[in-house]
């Protein structure tokens, strides 16, 4: 397994479609409570859980190819533990994300029994009708830090943890709507020979300049669009109806900036490709485009940019 993924503060599991487990890192081993990697993902389950994930998640996954935001329990030495999975479908196996919810759950549980109590003492003396107002309160607070953590639980499923751009379900989720309004076009972005400050000086190195190269982007960037990272060193740039000259003059100041920039670990170079959409284009097809001119930017030499064709 990826040391970043089996360092990474979320469960990791990868199941096959006999539902075995064939990966599964350290922070799902300590959330579940267990020492030794279990066979199937049912082993994992609360009883409830068992039968929501059979009954709900394999027709989902089928269908759609991968599961949002599905509510389970794991089972736990300590009691039943309540977490909120997500999952896609990758190379014929099924890749999952478990994300702790002790905070959510207890939330819910104050204000539901804070519902219980005013309905209980409604009919009561003055005395209960003023312990009803400060109840009241106490729901109408924990409502508002519920609609809190509901809206940070949202914005940490569409945002890359390490660098707190926008992610690929970001793009997956929104681009689509902002294709149908009108003209989109991309920038893929990949830093050449990235592997080399991984293997020479660290993943903590890699991590370091991932951040830095974020924010570089971000503010040469600025109001024209938005940037969101979509794994590894592999980055997006979203920019709304421009035109060509004006997209490539964009993406070679990036190049440009990459190159001279006196990086933490070394020189970078980076290899773009531009793909820009059509009317009725779907977004995997516009993806393609830009990933076939990135592939040949790099082809030709790195450091570079590459104009794709949708022909």
């Amino acid at each position: 397994m990826d040391e970043q993924l089996e360092l990474a503060p979320v469960g990791y599991v990868v199941i096959d479609q006999d539902l075995r487990i064939l990966e599964i890192n350290k922070m799902m081993m300590k959330i579940a409570g267990i020492e030794n990697a279990p066979i199937y993902m049912h082993e994992l389950l609360t009883i409830s859980s068992q039968i929501y994930f059979q009954t709900y998640f394999i027709p989902t996954i089928i269908t759609h190819g991968a599961v949002s935001e599905m509510v389970l329990k794991l089972k736990n030495p300590s009691g039943a533990v309540p977490v909120l999975m997500n999952t896609k479908k990758s190379n014929g196996f099924f890749e999952c994300a478990f994300m702790q919810m002790p905070m959510r759950s207890e939330y819910e549980n104050e204000l539901l029994n804070a519902k219980r109590e005013a309905e209980r003492i409604s009919q009561a003396t003055k005395e209960a009708n003023q312990k009803l107002i400060l109840l009241l309160n106490k729901v109408e607070f924990k409502q508002a830090e519920l609609n809190v953590l509901n809206s940070r639980l949202q914005e940490l499923t569409v945002t890359d943890v390490l660098t707190n751009l926008k992610n690929r379900r970001y793009l997956e989720e929104f681009l689509p709507g902002m294709m149908d309004k009108g003209t989109l076009t991309l920038l893929l972005i990949d830093i050449d020979f990235f592997k080399k400050i991984n293997d020479a000086f660290g993943h903590h190195a890699g991590d370091i300049v991932l951040q830095e190269f974020a924010r570089l982007l971000d503010s040469l960037i600025g109001d024209a669009g938005f940037v969101a990272r979509i794994g590894g060193e592999e980055f997006v740039v979203v920019l709304p109806e421009i035109s060509q000259s004006e997209t490539e003059e964009i993406a070679e100041e990036i190049r440009k900036s990459i190159e001279v920039k006196d990086w933490s670990y070394g020189q970078m170079t980076v290899s773009i490709g531009i793909a820009k959409s059509a009317k009725g284009m779907q977004l995997s097809n516009l993806l393609k485009i830009a990933d076939v001119a990135l592939y040949n930017s790099k082809n030709e030499g790195r450091n570079r940019v590459t104009v794709g064709s949708s022909s």
